[in-house]
């Protein structure tokens, strides 16, 4: 009885080693059917390749967050859709400390005067005009941190009472306020800004430009200006005169 148990025992463990234990390759030699391994090699089907646009990589870009950022978009005010969709007309270079002393001084800026600086950076003109004629003074700019930059200033100086910043579009901000106007663009931008001044500027109002002339524009006065070498050019332009014939 001993022997007979010992044989069926080892019928049973081949029988695991065969259908359990050995190689898929054995398994179908035995069978005749197909490894899952060759299934998988002789399918046809292209391979997944997952980028940045699958879960769990889009987890930043995932219907919450796009339902959000449309929620916020959908909330937000008039103001900051404006800045948002707003064209950077020029790249921040700041001026000269001499050129911005120049252009107040040939503007001839007093305490009566509201000065605009369309593009106005740092603050450098707006935070001068204030400090050194006690005129009032806007900025307007449209770079988030150039605003913080020249608001944080203003605040040190306590200017504030004076001097304010605008963030957003110059050539959607109301200038019509304004006696003296500070310009330093590019020749594509005082383009575009050109209609804009002769509309809303009012007779007697001042435009002052660091070194691009206004386009078809007659001067009533030019100053240059010599800082570390190089020479920087300033324009005096009076409304209506500069633009009527």
């Amino acid at each position: 009885m001993a022997v007979l148990r010992w044989a069926i025992g080892a019928i049973l463990v081949s029988f695991l080693l065969l259908w359990g234990l050995l190689p898929s390759e054995i398994l179908q030699m035995k069978t005749g059917e197909p490894s899952v391994a060759h299934a998988q090699e002789d399918s046809t089907e292209p391979k997944r390749v997952y980028t940045n646009d699958d879960w769990p990589f889009n987890r930043r870009r995932s219907a919450t967050s796009a339902s959000e950022t449309e929620t916020a978009k959908e909330t937000e005010s008039p103001s900051s859709a404006r800045t948002r969709r707003a064209e950077r007309l020029a790249p921040f270079v700041a001026t000269p400390m001499q050129v911005v002393e120049k252009m107040l001084e040939v503007a001839q800026v007093t305490s009566s005067d509201v000065v605009y600086d369309l593009g106005s950076g740092d603050g450098r003109i707006v935070i001068m005009a204030a400090e050194k004629y006690g005129a009032k003074a806007v900025g307007v700019e449209l770079d988030r941190l150039l605003v913080e930059e020249s608001t944080a200033k203003i605040r040190e100086r306590n200017l504030g009472g004076l001097v304010s910043i605008i963030q957003g579009d110059l050539l959607q901000t109301d200038i019509r306020p304004a006696t003296v106007v500070a310009v330093y663009l590019l020749p594509g931008a005082n383009e575009k800004l050109r209609p804009k001044l002769e509309k809303e500027l009012r007779p007697g109002t001042r435009v002052i430009v660091h070194d691009i002339r206004i386009p078809r524009w007659r001067s009533s006065q030019d100053e240059a200006v010599q800082v570390g070498g190089g020479t920087h050019f300033i324009y005096l332009y009076k409304i209506p005169e500069a633009f009527q014939r």
